[in-house]
């Protein structure tokens, strides 16, 4: 495959928008670019970035956007960012040839030098599962058990935030 798909199974739209009352699902596709959110995930996350080049890249976002520290808090912060570096280098290593990919890295190197911290330290790949705790503006912190499926056909990744057992985080 010389890119991820660009469209999103139907069926998988279906599982997105019917769980919108449930728990926050994003999409990504290979790229780690946001291919589309529920209303849940747009109300923890907030709407989908659009307008400037790589808007809505995960991994853009990671070390451009202040707003993912105030999410995440430092330390969740610092374990999103080693995270998706490493999923960077993943997909990179998947489309070798994707110019869009190069872009993407020759701009974080050029304007972070955090990225390059997180690029030096080599890792490949990302868990698929994790705890994550979010802040969200009006109701504070929130504890997210987030499981991470995969579509081959199309190198798309769906996130899904489930709520947290109370007392779990």
């Amino acid at each position: 495959m010389a890119a991820p798909g660009a469209a999103i199974r139907p069926g998988l739209l279906r599982v997105l928008h019917s769980l919108a009352d449930t728990m926050p699902v994003t999409v990504h596709d290979g790229r780690l670019d946001l291919l589309a959110c529920n209303a849940a995930a747009t109300e923890l996350f907030g709407p989908p970035p659009e307008g400037r080049p790589f808007a809505r890249n995960i991994v853009h976002q990671c070390f451009t956007a202040p707003s993912f520290s105030e999410v995440l808090g430092e330390q969740g912060a610092a374990e999103h960012a080693r995270v998706v570096t490493a999923e960077f280098r993943s997909a990179l290593g998947r489309y070798p040839e994707d110019e869009y990919l190069h872009a993407l890295f020759k701009e974080l190197t050029a304007t972070s030098a955090v990225f390059g911290d997180y690029w030096e330290c080599g890792e490949v790949g990302a868990p698929r599962s994790a705890a994550e705790r979010l802040h969200h503006t009006t109701r504070g912190w929130l504890d997210f058990d987030v499981e991470v499926l995969h579509d081959p056909e199309r190198d798309h990744w769906i996130m899904l935030y489930a709520p947290a057992a109370p007392g779990a985080g």
